[in-house]
């Protein structure tokens, strides 16, 4: 029963997820720290889950990360999601990235009308995701991200699903008086052409805006942020809205925290959100470690998958050349 149950519940991540569930969970422990946000606000490999066209703007000519999430802790102990990512610069002015995600979703013991065990099961998901993003001019840039999906389904037979889909992202900055100042917007689109099952995935679009400031004295690093998510079949209370912040005492060690909140009736993503982070430096190489907590609130906080939810991002970036 614990195991169906897992099943029943990870349509709570939303309709457009709830074929591949994967899509719906956000592999950056930063974005999580800060309400599950980066369309604006995203940096380093972050940027290729939120909004792959601001990595035009990466400092870096190599840089890779891996995120681990036990996800769905407060209902079973055997789930789990993966994300491993790789992202370069192949010029000034444009960049390509990689990005493996992985859902184990659990184990099934499978049985007859007598109870008899006719075998165990384990389900899982997968999606490889390459994206490539290009400066328009000093400040502006547009990316694109083709993704192939995979899914071993649940069922007295294993049945395996195959598909594709695509994402469109544009990213602009407009810096305040000067470069410690810069105020960010961006909009992703996503899920277009995919079809499961001659099933489409449902399509959505996000905008979100961002403002961050550097002190030139002490380096410290201020980031507030907005998304605004939607999914483009559905009203307008299918919105979903995510404010996060961000302080970086010397931009080395890093306090989080924001809030998402969603219509209980299209899916209830309510919580809050709590992060840390660490970012060292050595000659033009950087390595950071990120943490993240979620606290849900409202009426599925019972069977919420984000009771209890943590994981955390181990990140590598060198050869900076800016």
């Amino acid at each position: 029963m614990r195991k169906l149950l897992l099943i029943c519940l990870f349509p709570i991540s939303g309709f457009s997820q709830s074929i591949f569930p994967s899509l719906g969970i956000p592999a950056s422990a930063r974005g999580l720290g800060m309400g599950d946000l980066g369309i604006a606000s995203a940096t380093e490999n972050q940027q290729l889950g939120y909004n792959p066209a601001k990595t035009a703007f990466t400092n870096n000519y190599h840089q890779a990360s891996i995120s681990y999430l036990p996800w769905m802790t407060g209902v079973s102990s055997d789930t789990r999601f993966l994300n491993a990512n790789y992202l370069a610069n192949i010029s000034s002015s444009s960049a390509m990235g990689l990005s493996l995600y992985y859902l184990r979703m659990g184990d099934l013991v499978i049985r007859d009308a007598n109870g008899a065990i006719l075998g165990d099961y384990q389900g899982s998901e997968y999606h490889l995701d390459g994206a490539y993003a290009l400066q328009l001019g000093a400040n502006a840039s547009l990316g694109a991200c083709f993704r192939v999906l995979g899914q071993n389904l649940y069922g007295t037979i294993a049945k395996n699903n195959l598909s594709v889909a695509g994402d469109l992202s544009y990213y602009q900055f407009l810096e305040l008086g000067d470069i410690s100042q810069r105020l960010e917007w961006g909009i992703v689109v996503s899920n277009l052409w995919p079809k499961v099952n001659n099933n489409p995935l449902p399509l959505q679009a996000g905008f979100g805006i961002g403002y961050s400031n550097t002190d030139a004295t002490t380096n410290d690093r201020y980031v507030f942020s907005v998304d605004f998510r939607r999914l483009v079949n559905e009203d307008w209370k299918a919105l979903r809205i995510n404010v996060g912040g961000e302080y970086g005492y010397d931009s080395r060690f890093f306090l989080r925290g924001g809030v998402s909140l969603e219509n209980p009736n299209k899916g209830d993503r309510k919580f809050f959100s709590l992060g840390i982070g660490y970012k060292g430096l050595v000659a033009d190489q950087s390595w950071g470690f990120d943490l993240y907590y979620l606290v849900p609130f409202g009426v599925s906080t019972i069977v919420s998958p984000f009771q209890n939810a943590y994981g955390f991002t181990l990140s590598l970036s060198f050869g900076n050349f800016q």
